[in-house]
């Protein structure tokens, strides 16, 4: 009987010893999170706040209007300045340069432009590669009718934004340099027909495009995985997309089955990186705590469900590109592998689904975008999650040696050639080595040689070619740290080769029609969600959620006392139990009425029992 007691009392204390960690440690728990892979990490928060403070500061941004005029009529010259100066401060210590490469363009139906357009490039030299170049881009201007032009596309360029960041940062910490050259771009008048990537490719660095190993472009995003239509858990989880450079004909290319074989092979490789920086991304966001997120159900409660699963990289589709009008389409016609991020494009549509969003349209709002993910126009973090996807995506891309790399520097300098444009024979050429530097920031000298029996000396300088061929333009920059020589191979022609453009022949009026079979939500402000780690979504589920707004930090207090309070109550019976128990062993180890024999019996058996004991304690 006592041993039977002294078992019981035991599997009490073994139960009551499991519950003490679970309750206790629940809200502990979400700060013992995996150490992130290494590579450079996005910080989804920021993309939301830089897209934030973008599009509700600089407004209605036609491109070839904005002749100095008010940033309340025309904020187009004021974001492209602060998307060059917030680029600038992310990348503070690799060489960073921007370049405005101005075009001209003939303006919407009925409005001749009045200013010229834009691109904006800032780039970041490469060290072991620098001849190579990766190209990041977007587009900034909007439609004539269009206010905050959030989803398409600010998002793009508070997404770059973002990446900088995190490989600036990344780079710092681990004392990196990029092996190859990285392009980020803001394409300009991508809505009066792609005019800006497509002057990109023929003119800015049409002698260069041979040059180049991959292009990401960072379209419309935010209305995709992984939102639900108003948070609401009743709908479904909302596609993200990936278009990929097709390796076979369609109705934007036609001539893809005359890629090389090389090119061929480049696409190939580049869908194929791309199939794993999707389990990689999601993996990353894991480990870095955004695990659970909340969504609405029909009892008006909030349930939180798990996010950056392995089974749910489903919802990230991968697919041949047939997106159109968008910036990738010079690259893709070049040859390139070309990546477009892509969310929610089903407005237009003669059928559309309830959660068809309004690009394009003076609806399109970061509030309207936090209510379609939501239900509130207040910040989601489903939109947040769903911003930061892009980004990891991409970083993980450009974190492979075969895209953009990373390498070390010897503390010499680093040499960098500016975009070459068109080399033609009789034709005057210029380019410049402003973005190479000194890391100790020593003063620089340049000296050139342009492979024809020419040389020249200077950070700018301007060269002509007499005769078409094939020449090493060759760069050397010096300081008392050291030298580095870097080169690139250039085709001197008679004839530039150009890429057509489709959309040329359709000037637009800057007013897309509503799609009156869509009807768009109402807000409502009571309602919110979170994201945070399956530990604390446990923790937190002890109490039911509701959709008024809690602060993060009120929600972890009043759970973690929660905790504490059921652990104290739990360790009070522990005591009690393990005081009753030695007292029972006590009494019996003094029992008067025991013979020899049994005594030998039950010490034997107490013995077995506590080794039993023992393993789970």
């Amino acid at each position: 009987m006592l041993i039977q007691k002294s078992r019981f009392f035991c599997l009490l204390l073994l139960t009551l010893s499991f519950l003490l960690p679970a309750t206790v440690n629940a809200t502990s728990l979400n700060s013992i999170q995996q150490q992130p892979a290494d590579f450079p990490s996005v910080d989804p928060n920021y993309i939301y706040d830089q897209l934030f403070y973008l599009v509700t500061h600089f407004q209605r941004r036609e491109a070839g209007y904005d002749n100095n005029l008010p940033v309340n009529v025309n904020g187009h010259d004021e974001f492209a300045a602060y998307w060059a100066q917030e680029m600038q401060r992310n990348l503070a210590g690799f060489g960073a340069q921007v370049r405005h490469d101005e075009f001209s363009v003939k303006g919407w139906q009925g409005r001749p432009a009045t200013a010229p357009a834009f691109n904006v490039e800032v780039t970041v030299p490469g060290v072991s590669h620098p001849e190579q170049m990766v190209v990041i881009g977007c587009h900034y201007d909007a439609e004539t009718s269009s206010t905050q032009s959030a989803n398409d596309d600010g998002s793009g360029c508070a997404i770059e934004l973002g990446i900088a960041r995190a490989l600036g940062e990344y780079w710092r910490s681990h004392q990196l340099y990029p092996a190859r050259t990285l392009r980020f771009v803001i394409f300009d008048a991508e809505e009066q027909g792609l005019y800006g990537s497509f002057h990109y490719l023929n003119n800015t660095i049409n002698g260069d495009v041979k040059n180049l190993v991959s292009m990401f472009n960072e379209e419309q995003n935010g209305i995709a995985y992984p939102l639900r239509y108003l948070g609401q858990s009743s709908h479904p989880i909302l596609p993200f997309y990936i278009d990929i450079s097709p390796l076979q004909n369609n109705q934007l290319y036609a001539h893809q089955d005359q890629l090389s074989q090389q090119q061929q092979d480049n696409v190939l490789h580049f869908r194929m990186l791309m199939q794993q920086a999707a389990v990689a991304s999601f993996e990353q966001f894991q480990k870095m705590g955004y695990q659970m997120l909340s969504y609405h159900a029909s009892n008006h409660q909030d349930v939180f469900q798990p996010i950056f699963t392995i089974d749910q990289v489903k919802y990230i589709q991968q697919e041949d590109d047939n997106l159109g009008r968008s910036d990738q389409i010079p690259f893709t016609l070049a040859g390139l592998p070309c990546a477009t991020f892509v969310s929610n494009t089903s407005y237009y549509d003669q059928h559309p689904p309830p959660w068809s969003y309004p690009f394009d349209r003076p609806q399109d709002t970061i509030q309207l975008m936090n209510t379609f993910a939501d239900g509130s126009s207040l910040k989601s973090y489903a939109l947040v999650m769903a911003l930061g996807l892009p980004g990891m995506l991409t970083t993980w891309m450009l974190n492979q040696p075969d895209i953009l790399g990373q390498a070390t520097t010897n503390h010499s300098p680093v040499a960098a050639i500016s975009d070459i444009g068109q080399t033609i024979t009789a034709h005057p050429i210029t380019i410049d080595a402003r973005a190479s530097f000194d890391p100790s920031g020593n003063p620089l000298t340049y000296t050139w040689n342009f492979g024809d029996g020419t040389h020249a000396s200077g950070i700018t300088v301007t060269h002509t070619y007499a005769k078409t061929g094939t020449y090493s333009l060759k760069l050397t920059v010096s300081s008392t740290g050291g030298t580095r020589t870097i080169s690139k191979v250039i085709n001197v022609v008679t004839q530039p080769t150009s890429y057509s453009n489709p959309y040329a022949r359709e000037q637009q009026d800057g007013f897309p029609p509503p799609n009156p079979a869509v009807t768009l939500p109402t807000p409502n402000d009571q309602l919110s969600d979170k994201v945070t780690t399956a530990a604390e979504a446990t923790a937190t589920a002890l109490t039911p959620l509701t959709s008024s707004p809690i602060p993060p930090s009120a929600s972890r207090t009043t759970n973690s006392l929660i905790g504490w309070i059921i652990g104290a109550l739990i360790f009070a019976i522990l005591l009690v139990v393990g005081i009753v128990v030695v007292l029972q062993i006590g009494k019996s180890r003094t029992h008067p009425s025991l013979s020899p024999h049994q005594k030998q019996s039950t010490i034997d058996t107490g013995a077995v029992t506590n080794d039993t004991h023992r393993y789970p304690n």
